[in-house]
């Protein structure tokens, strides 16, 4: 008589469904227990109810005339209810709505999975990282990163992602499909998160600073860049000639360099280069435009290799190295004009005497001889010198004294 009213006085404590019958009430309960005391003799799968089972049976029973096939995809189902729920998704039928933000889904276990995220349950946890996930499917793409596992394969280049948004994200470089643009500039940008990271740019935002000598970036990729100023490492290496770059950037332009033909030439001076960027940049020297200033100390660049270079003076990075007698510089014109040193080579010479000189600083040492110019003044007796060791020399006949 309860059934045929539709009295439903048996109630699950857990989730508050209701049951007319107490047997089914009980049968139900079982869901919550997590046991699943019906296992598959074929597969190991287990479950919850014998009618799961039994249905469950019709794949390894292979009878075709059980089975509901999707006359669309192809799909096959083993019971009529699975096939009706899976034609709503190419129907875009969304009959379960979260009561929480009024989003709307075609599956039922879509919406469940969705309204953890308003609930905060997720118990789902990754062993080696700790990071915690609302649904074990997720817990399952998440670890394929650990893993190292790239599935989701480029069909255009062939460049393979361990997840499918990422793919998704990359196919947009084929496509040439870029729908985030910046309102200050007016940039292109194919994801969102890539439009925020070039946005602070603009803010002047430098969140990712430098374990060594302190210096802030804006982008991770500019930090990872000088942090290899440190190291000293030279990842990009050219396979004309080998020579190695710390920056893929450096190593596309010194490309340029095995290339003859030289497109663009400066209207000042005549000197030609190979790109237009190169040109551009050359521009800059003669319009006397320094937009590389140092952030240690404030000095302002035309080039950014000069900024570059100026910069491991600061970090006191000393890369490059006499192969002779083992002393290193920061910089490489100062190694080529020490290796004079030990070829003999004196090209600076001097106007007034006529003396050769190796270095052209030394050559300048020299012409505070004939100007009288005296700049190294002793502390203890005021005398004066025009040149440094002199007055070194001078200092030590002082301590002899003393």
């Amino acid at each position: 008589m309860e059934m045929d009213t539709g009295v439903r006085r048996h109630s699950c404590d857990v989730c508050g469904k209701e049951f007319t019958l107490k047997g089914n009430l009980n049968k139900h309960m079982a869901i919550h227990s997590g046991v699943k005391s019906y296992k598959c003799d074929d597969c190991g799968k287990g479950f919850t109810y014998k009618c799961n089972l039994k249905t469950h049976m019709r794949i390894h029973g292979g009878v075709p005339e059980m089975c509901q096939k999707c006359d669309i995809c192809g799909k096959v189902f083993v019971t009529k209810a699975s096939l009706s729920r899976h034609l709503d998704v190419h129907a875009g039928v969304k009959n379960h709505i979260c009561g929480v933000c009024g989003k709307e889904f075609t599956q039922k276990g879509e919406l469940k999975t969705h309204s953890s995220v308003h609930t905060g349950v997720s118990s789902h946890t990754c062993d080696i990282c700790g990071k915690v996930f609302t649904t074990k499917r997720s817990l399952s793409r998440h670890l394929d990163v650990h893993a190292g596992v790239k599935n989701h394969i480029c069909g255009v280049c062939g460049k393979e992602f361990t997840q499918k948004g990422e793919l998704k994200t990359h196919s947009s470089v084929h496509t040439g499909v870029s729908s985030h643009t910046c309102d200050i500039c007016g940039k292109v940008f194919t994801t969102k998160r890539s439009l925020i990271q070039h946005l602070n740019i603009h803010a002047g935002v430098k969140n990712h600073k430098c374990g060594v000598c302190g210096i802030e970036f804006t982008q991770k990729g500019d930090l990872k860049t000088h942090i290899s100023m440190h190291t000293g490492v030279k990842r990009h290496k050219c396979e004309v000639c080998g020579k190695g770059f710390i920056s893929k950037s450096d190593l596309k332009r010194h490309l340029y360099a095995h290339v003859d033909v030289k497109r663009y030439k400066c209207e000042i001076c005549w000197r030609e280069f190979t790109s237009k960027s190169a040109l551009n940049m050359h521009l800059d020297i003669h319009a006397g435009v320094r937009d590389h200033r140092c952030d240690v100390c404030g000095k302002e660049f035309t080039q950014k290799g000069d900024l570059k270079t100026h910069l491991a003076m600061h970090a006191g990075v000393k890369s490059h190295r006499c192969d002779v007698c083992g002393k290193v510089f920061t910089q490489k014109s100062n190694l080529k004009a020490h290796l004079t040193v030990h070829a003999g080579v004196k090209n600076h010479n001097c106007d007034i005497c006529g003396k050769a000189f190796t270095a052209k600083s030394s050559l300048r040492t020299h012409l505070l001889i004939h100007a009288g110019v005296k700049n190294h003044k002793c502390d203890v007796c005021g005398n004066a010198f025009t040149q440094k060791v002199e007055l070194k020399k001078h200092m030590a006949r002082h301590a002899d004294v003393v």
